[in-house]
């Protein structure tokens, strides 16, 4: 076990350098666990469960690397009117039609309701540990010049006018990343006999 005095490492394993610093500021702010970075890319399978993707990239990880604390996280963007869609495959979409295809999709639509989704998936003890994190929310009627990946286009319920890409730092004590990396956090501290 740690103690307070020794500070272990917890690796994420991501491409996504923008979910790196938003989760390596999260770590900053609530606990003394450093946070590493391996910069891999990760398979995906084709599920309809944020959880089965990420538990499968983890075990892939796993494969490559020795670290015993090593975690991965996948997002999802859950929109009402097109039954969840884009969901789990939410990164393919993405670079494939892009903001202004979603927005097309819902041309029209007066029903904009969302859910952003981010679930962790941890290698602890040779077990995976799963933390999820969601926001509810709506998609906004055109594409805001900030932020990244489908942050110009989501609207926060909490703010309500505001997408997350507007919202700049405070998006990352609200977001469905920060929820679930506050999770994931409070495990290890418990788990790891750490206090801030």
């Amino acid at each position: 076990m740690f103690n307070s005095v020794e500070f272990p490492i917890v690796t994420f394993a991501s491409s996504n350098l923008h979910k790196f610093t938003e989760i390596k500021e999260i770590f900053i702010q609530k606990t003394s666990i450093k946070l590493d970075h391996l910069n891999i890319s990760l398979l995906e399978i084709q599920s309809a469960s944020l959880e089965e993707v990420a538990a499968f990239s983890l075990n892939e990880c796993v494969r490559n690397t020795d670290k015993d604390l090593i975690f991965v996280e996948d997002s999802g963007l859950f929109i009402d009117c097109l039954n969840g869609f884009p969901g789990p495959y939410s990164a393919f979409i993405l670079n494939t039609i892009g903001l202004n295809g979603i927005l097309s999709l819902l041309n029209n639509v007066p029903n904009r309701k969302s859910i952003f989704q981010s679930t962790i998936a941890l290698k602890f003890q040779n077990q995976t540990k799963i933390f999820t994190g969601q926001v509810n929310g709506k998609i906004a009627m055109q594409i805001s010049d900030f932020g990244w990946g489908y942050d110009p286009i989501f609207i926060p319920d909490c703010d309500g006018k505001r997408t997350f890409g507007e919202l700049g730092d405070k998006k990352n004590e609200i977001s469905h990343r920060f929820i679930a990396v506050g999770k994931l956090i409070e495990f290890l501290n418990n788990q790891l006999h750490l206090v801030k």
